[in-house]
């Protein structure tokens, strides 16, 4: 069997690779045997890279034209990788042309967004018929998501650094506090974060700089408290992996994310489990 899993997103974070990254690992904890490919541009960040990652550029006439699509980059690397089920992570504009040309089963992966997101864009209505489920993976309230799932995780807690990894790899004193703030957004808002802190306490992890670690959830039950902005993954990462409590998070304004809801709604919600072996027992129980 062949999954394949296209984001278009990644111009301001990188967040969408890190989610692509958490399902592959998902797929191996469920003992997947099939082939597991990721598509989309090349990240904006030095460090960020997937070893399964095929780079495609996303042409704005894919977005607007059916004859154009089928001759995209896009159009053409999914059809030589031939998959068997395609997942599609927020960002459905640019495959809505190139899914009826590929005859295969696709899922759209869903967060939070505004209603609008899922109607229609400048050139094409959403259509729902075009994926077989549409999965919400955080409990947000949009009359076409009907299916949830807990967030998507990169990585469990028992799969955690020590708490002396941290440290260690950074080099950072014993015995002083130590401050991670972690961004991957706009250029400036890291620095924004490291506002009212000691400098001599602060580590930051800023993806623009070549060395920052990547993906960096598994680093951090080694810090002292995390400031970052409240993104998806950064916001359920500490959920999960047990430092919400020593986190500080700030909203920041996104086009298709509302971070303020979810430092509303999300600290009411119980993960269970890391969605993306949830999804991965979907999978191979499809073969």
């Amino acid at each position: 069997m062949k999954v394949a899993f296209f984001t278009s997103g990644g111009r301001l974070g990188a967040g969408h690779l890190v989610r692509a990254i958490a399902i592959g690992r998902g797929l191996r904890r469920a003992g997947f045997a099939g082939e597991y490919r990721i598509f989309g541009p090349r990240p904006a960040f030095p460090t960020v890279e997937a070893a399964n990652l095929e780079v495609v550029d996303v042409h704005a006439e894919s977005l607007k034209d059916p004859a154009a699509a089928a001759g995209t980059d896009l159009a053409a690397a999914l059809a030589r990788f031939a998959p068997d089920l395609i997942l599609v992570d927020v960002f459905w504009a640019p495959v809505h042309f190139v899914l009826p040309g590929l005859r295969c089963e696709c899922w759209l992966l869903i967060r939070s967004c505004p209603r609008r997101w899922l109607a229609r864009t400048r050139h094409v209505a959403f259509d729902p018929r075009q994926f077989a489920r549409i999965i919400g993976i955080e409990a947000f309230a949009n009359p076409i998501v009907r299916e949830f799932i807990d967030p998507v995780v990169v990585c469990n807690p028992d799969e955690c650094r020590p708490r002396s990894a941290l440290r260690e790899r950074l080099g950072f004193p014993p015995g002083r506090r130590l401050v991670m703030v972690v961004q991957a957004g706009r250029r400036g808002e890291c620095e924004k974060l490291c506002e009212g802190f000691a400098p001599d306490e602060i580590v930051t992890s800023n993806l623009y700089e070549p060395g920052a670690l990547f993906p960096i959830a598994e680093w951090l039950p080694g810090a002292d408290a995390i400031v970052c902005g409240a993104g998806y993954n950064a916001f359920w990462e500490s959920r999960w992996l047990g430092y919400y409590e020593r986190t500080r998070f700030t909203a920041f304004d996104r086009d298709i994310d509302d971070q303020a809801w979810r430092l509303r709604a999300g600290p009411t919600h119980v993960m269970r489990e890391n969605g993306a072996d949830v999804l991965a027992r979907w999978i191979v129980g499809r073969v």
